[in-house]
């Protein structure tokens, strides 16, 4: 498949980059177009010298208005303080048949331990999860969350071992079905459907 990361040169979405592109085709887009050409040609020489002559799949750059358009499944890897705004500028470039997901965990540090912290839109605190309200900001493409519980250094150690459980979350069967797909792809995740997008949070 033709995969779009937004955000693609943090973190969550190199190591995704890095892990999916055993398979399939990954543009990661930044705002910095110099910055997502570095990134892109450092992940795929890691990515083709690791899977040498197994890999199927490519790693290219793009601007993250440019991600978008033509890619089956687009993965949101932003900040959740970003990802809204974000999304909600590339609106128009979304079409039906397009899957995105959403990676965001909205959460605030107490001393060691994390909780979950309502993203503020629109000047307020909003009880719906991030997915939900990213899910208005793509329409009419199908909204699912996924990934949040894999650790982005996971992903990025491609030497790693993984054996996680990926909850799956979304309200159109087809986009779900197809994330989970996606999941597999990686090896030692195991997708978990877990119900509705408001399960999300």
């Amino acid at each position: 498949m033709k995969i779009g990361i937004l955000g693609g040169t943090g973190n969550m979405g190199g190591g995704l980059a890095l892990s999916l592109s055993l398979k399939h085709d990954i543009t990661v887009g930044s705002r910095n177009s110099d910055r997502v050409a570095e990134a892109a040609m450092e992940l795929g020489t890691k990515a083709r010298g690791f899977y040498q002559s197994a890999m199927r799949g490519s790693i290219t750059g793009a601007l993250n208005e440019d991600v978008v358009e033509g890619r089956e499944i687009v993965i949101e890897t932003l900040p959740a303080s970003a990802a809204v705004t974000t999304l909600s500028t590339l609106k128009d470039r979304f079409t039906p048949g397009q899957v995105v997901v959403s990676c965001v965990v909205p959460r605030r540090r107490h001393g060691k331990l994390y909780t979950w912290s309502p993203v503020v839109a629109g000047g307020c605190d909003q009880a719906r999860s991030a997915a939900e309200l990213i899910q208005e900001a793509v329409a009419p493409a199908g909204m699912v969350s996924a990934f949040q519980t894999v650790p982005a250094q996971y992903l990025n150690d491609i030497n790693g071992i993984l054996d996680l459980d990926v909850l799956v979350a979304g309200d159109d069967e087809t986009a779900v079905e197809s994330v989970m797909g996606l999941v597999r792809d990686i090896p030692g995740l195991r997708p978990l459907r877990v119900g509705p997008l408001e399960n999300s949070k």
